[in-house]
């Protein structure tokens, strides 16, 4: 999906709600009483953050 120019601050915004997103899954991937189930879906959440925050960052600076 090709990046489309935001308006005023969005791009920095979103930045911020994908830096979120990944420090949650962080702070919440160490307790031991995950199932191995929400473990997965932390993992793949914070995976797919930090993808977007790849492509809002390079799509920032283009």
């Amino acid at each position: 999906m090709p990046f489309e120019p935001a308006v005023g601050d969005a791009v920095a915004f979103l930045i911020e709600s994908q830096r979120r997103v990944i420090l949650h899954c962080e702070r919440l991937l160490p307790a031991n009483d995950l199932t191995p189930e929400d473990r997965t879906r932390l993992v793949r959440l914070r995976n797919a953050a930090e993808a977007e925050l790849a492509r809002l960052t390079y799509a920032e600076a283009a």
